[in-house]
């Protein structure tokens, strides 16, 4: 959460308290603590890509309990997993907003604000401007109005209640950012090396084409829009300026064991320590019917790397067949009520339910940002709408293949088949021979699947092009009358410390509530 004025000003009355008190360490004493110090831009940067890659707080609740069920990836029968359900919980819904504001985005904004003068640390402003986006965008994606001219410039500009900016608005600030990111960086200079936890290692020439990258998600995001004209040239500039090319330029944080494990891992893992929500028997985390369903159906060879039934007492136990995978149904609980109980509509026991394969959910896994496969279904998703040059159909089927290549990302005991793959993404581009809305479909199915587990993208991505498409649930006492939430709600706290901000962009955007589309997600 933002700091709230009230917070500075007690410091200022302590500091005047201890001047008339006494003369003792006038240098001590004399120095703001309000002020943010100068830290080793290495360091900053360290820590800020930690808070990007996040934490567990946000992760289970943000990503897990809400975007990931809204968008039927995961299902669970606990009312812990309101995203399943469309409740609303507080702490839940305003999670990834008290989280990503008082921690990486104000070290990346410090950083930026330490560096930026400094023409020999421009890689270190660079990098940390085009992190900043990735956690901003994901802010304002899932609430839309946030703050962004003013976030994380507390100890800055001593203003702790900023204002939220208008959508349209930070779009438009993101394009200019990455592009200027871009230009500035230069392997010329010096370079973060290790302190760049990403699997670039401090490489200027891979963090351009991450700053295009984005460029192209962002520009895509407009697509909805009745007049889509910016978000087109802003498809245009990142493919002119140098996009992902190949597998290896995809961006994560490859964590370690300990306190820095991967956040979903830590959720969804059942090794020593994690929270092990998928090895809980009757509230556990799974699969959704739909997403099994869908991968069933279309033969994808990617059910069997991530999917797996739990338990010994399974028929048969412990496996990853994709024949025998069964998926949760979303929208129920565990009770054997004849509407919402899962006991009414099958087997209770969640162990013969499928769950997220726990060789991709340990705690060295990576936590993927953006990858090869999502920039090139967004270029076929370009192509097909005209706005570039190029085939659809190559660019479809090279997205496909690479979005079951990833998963190698997390275990050397995952294996790539380039043959099969190809046969795989060439069947599914079948429908790109047809309308526009049928290319749309098959491009951000595939889109749909290879989020998996990055869900904000999903969530975002499902929200801006409508598919797959989804049959919502209704139940009981839901807050959006069974219809599937487009943005989570504001929290709370905020609302305490800067009310009339927040206020405001309830004015200007629509009432804090599920229902309310934020701006791009409007004709």
């Amino acid at each position: 959460m933002v700091k709230s004025i009230y917070t500075y000003g007690t410091a200022v009355l302590l500091l005047w308290l201890s001047l008339v008190s006494c003369t003792k360490n006038f240098e001590k004493i004399n120095t703001d603590p309000t002020a943010a110090p100068v830290v080793a831009p290495g360091i900053l940067l360290t820590r800020g890509l930690l808070y990007v890659s996040g934490g567990e707080f946000e992760a289970w609740r943000a990503n897990l309990i809400y975007c990931g069920p809204m968008v039927q990836h995961l299902s669970s029968t606990s009312l812990t997993y309101v995203g399943d359900k469309y409740l609303y919980n507080d702490g839940y819904s305003g999670s990834a907003f008290n989280s990503f504001y008082p921690n990486g985005v104000k070290i990346l904004t410090t950083l930026i604000e330490q560096t930026k003068t400094d023409p020999s640390q421009a890689n270190f402003t660079a990098m940390a401007k085009i992190a900043r986006v990735i956690m901003l965008q994901r802010l304002t994606d899932l609430y839309g109005n946030v703050p962004y001219v003013a976030a994380g410039r507390g100890f800055i500009d001593q203003n702790f209640t900023p204002a939220y900016d208008a959508q349209d608005a930070i779009y438009a600030g993101f394009a200019a950012e990455l592009q200027e990111a871009a230009g500035m960086l230069d392997a010329g200079k010096p370079t973060p090396g290790n302190a760049d936890i990403s699997g670039y290692g401090g490489v200027p020439g891979q963090w351009k084409k991450l700053a295009y990258s984005l460029l192209l998600r962002v520009g895509l995001r407009l697509s909805k829009k009745t007049d889509p004209s910016a978000g087109r040239g802003w498809v245009q500039k990142a493919l002119a300026g140098g996009v992902f090319t190949a597998n290896a330029d995809a961006f994560y944080i490859q964590h370690a064991a300990g306190d820095y494990d991967n956040p979903n891992s830590h959720v969804i893992g059942v090794y020593p320590g994690s929270r092990a929500e998928t090895g809980k028997d009757n509230q556990g985390i799974k699969l959704s019917k739909f997403f099994v369903d869908l991968l069933k159906t279309k033969a994808d060879p990617r059910l069997r790397i991530i999917s797996e039934l739990p338990k010994a007492d399974s028929t048969p136990g412990g496996s990853n067949d994709p024949a025998v995978q069964k998926g949760l149904p979303n929208g129920f609980d565990n009770t054997s009520d004849p509407v919402y109980g899962i006991g009414s509509t099958g087997d209770a026991n969640l162990a013969h339910y499928s769950q997220p394969r726990q060789v991709i959910a340990q705690p060295n896994s990576p936590n993927i940002f953006i990858t090869y496969s999502e920039v090139q279904l967004m270029l076929a998703e370009a192509a097909a709408r005209g706005w570039i040059a190029g085939d659809p159909v190559a660019y479809f089927t090279t997205g496909v293949k690479s979005g079951i290549w990833q998963w190698t990302l997390y275990s050397s005991s995952i294996s790539y088949d380039d043959a099969a793959a190809t046969a795989y993404a060439t069947a599914q581009a079948a429908p790109l021979a047809g309308t526009l809305a049928a290319k749309l479909e098959a491009i951000n199915t595939q889109y749909y699947i290879t989020t998996f587990l990055n869900e904000y993208e999903a969530y975002a991505n499902w929200r801006r092009s409508g598919y797959p498409v989804l049959k919502p649930v209704n139940y009981k006492n839901n807050e959006t009358n069974g219809r599937i939430p487009r943005r989570l709600r504001y929290p709370r706290n905020d609302y305490d410390v800067n009310r009339t901000n927040v206020e405001a962009a309830n004015t200007a955007q629509g009432p804090d509530i599920f229902m309310t589309p934020v701006w791009w997600d409007k004709p």
